[in-house]
């Protein structure tokens, strides 16, 4: 199993924002992603899903660390409780089959990948809802705060960090 600490920086942006920043990143190709989340019983500190993108599953929990997100992550074929790592990370973390799975996001992502980061532009889709997110995920070390902020002013958009994930957003948009 793949263990990695996410950095990253997003904002949520309208519509004729997201499409302003976009257009200085040309062409673009969007890549459709299904993210099904499941509920964690036991703690509200980390969130576990399956990302289905062109044909493959990708199994993913993340738990809050200091300086960012502890992300563990396979690529795996059935079910969830077929696999022995991905069962061992889960019984580790206290959850056991069966799993219950809330639902289904879709994100509609255009990645720009640089040597200091990955610049993602998602469009997502869940329970009538869409709304447009600029995330940079940092994979050198470098003040990704600042190199963030000049990507957003080339559009004149404020940084106004978002610290509500799509797992949080998508779980507020269920019904109650």
């Amino acid at each position: 199993m793949h263990q990695n600490l996410e950095v990253e920086l997003k904002t949520l942006l309208n519509r004729e924002q997201f499409e302003e920043l976009l257009s200085f990143y040309l062409p673009h190709d969007f890549i459709k992603q299904e993210n099904y989340y499941y509920r964690s019983n036991h703690s509200e500190h980390y969130a576990y899903r399956i990302r289905v993108k062109e044909g493959q599953q990708l199994f993913t929990l993340k738990q809050h660390v200091d300086g960012g997100m502890m992300e563990y992550e396979k690529v795996f074929t059935g079910k969830l409780e077929d696999d022995p790592e991905i069962t061992a990370i889960l019984e580790s973390y206290g959850e056991f089959p069966p799993h219950e799975l809330l639902g289904k996001l879709t994100t509609y992502r255009y990645m720009v990948v640089t040597d200091k980061a990955e610049l993602c532009f998602d469009i997502n889709l869940y329970n009538g809802i869409m709304d447009y997110e600029v995330e940079y995920e940092v994979k050198k070390e470098h003040d990704h705060e600042a190199e963030f902020k000049k990507i957003l002013n080339q559009a004149g958009i404020e940084y106004v960090p978002n610290r509500i994930s799509k797992y949080r957003r998508f779980i507020a948009s269920l019904p109650q």
